[in-house]
């Protein structure tokens, strides 16, 4: 794995790295055991299993991600709810109580992955300014603040910026771009990481910016070109970037 981060290493290096972009769900939080949570609080309000309702939240989230992908969503947060109360065959209200409970739940302070702090640790010590860019689903951006702080991870980072605050999302360079101006590079200059082909490795490359794809189930860690990468952990990210 040294010699993997070596490589990559020297393939980036000559680029000017500013800032450094991260997505939230499934690369810093485990959407997973939110969901988890989410599924009981559905399950004593509706009497159904809780496995029914995990199911239910799981297929919801990939048809809800393909429409919004596809432009059909006008107020993502409205719309998904629909998606999702209508895959559950609850109502809308009922969702967002079922979410306000799991979030006040001490369980939502134990969601960070096993890699983030140590990463975070690292790269904080390289004076690298770094954001954060998330798209939303049936819960505003301020509401994953309130988790990330109770995971002990929001004071990483000098820029949060949700598509339900500023009205573009990722995979669109608008997205990006502001990020970039808040953390006064130029995307060219900008390294973002995330765990989505689409929004996140692809939505960067088009942008102008780098990309790192978290995809912690490979086998191993690999380059796609000059500017797209693949790693494991994120704990390989500051030594893919050290010799910038």
């Amino acid at each position: 794995m040294h010699s993997e981060v070596r490589k990559k290493s020297q393939k980036l290096k000559g680029d000017r790295l500013k800032c450094l972009s991260f997505d939230i769900w499934n690369t810093l939080l485990d959407l997973g055991k939110l969901y988890s949570l989410i599924a009981e609080e559905l399950s004593e309000i509706t009497g159904r299993r809780k496995e029914e309702m995990e199911a239910g939240l799981k297929s919801a989230y990939q048809k809800a991600l393909s429409l919004r992908l596809e432009g059909a969503f006008r107020s993502p947060i409205l719309d998904s709810a629909r998606v999702f109360a209508s895959e559950l065959n609850i109502t809308e209200e009922g969702l967002f109580r079922a979410l306000v409970r799991a979030v006040m739940r001490a369980e939502t302070g134990e969601m960070v992955f096993d890699d983030v702090h140590r990463a975070l640790d690292e790269l904080n010590a390289m004076n690298i300014k770094m954001g954060l860019l998330g798209n939303v689903m049936f819960w505003p951006g301020m509401v994953t603040r309130i988790i990330l702080e109770k995971n002990g991870i929001l004071r990483y980072f000098h820029s949060t910026i949700f598509s339900d605050e500023s009205g573009v999302q990722k995979p669109d360079r608008a997205a990006f771009e502001l990020l970039a101006n808040r953390l006064e590079c130029r995307l060219e200059e900008m390294v973002h990481v995330g765990d989505s082909l689409e929004n996140d490795l692809a939505g960067a490359l088009i942008s102008g910016a780098s990309a790192i794809l978290i995809k912690r189930d490979s086998p191993t860690s690999f380059s796609i070109g000059k500017r797209a990468f693949v790693v494991r952990t994120l704990t390989e990210i500051p030594g893919l970037l050290s010799k910038l």
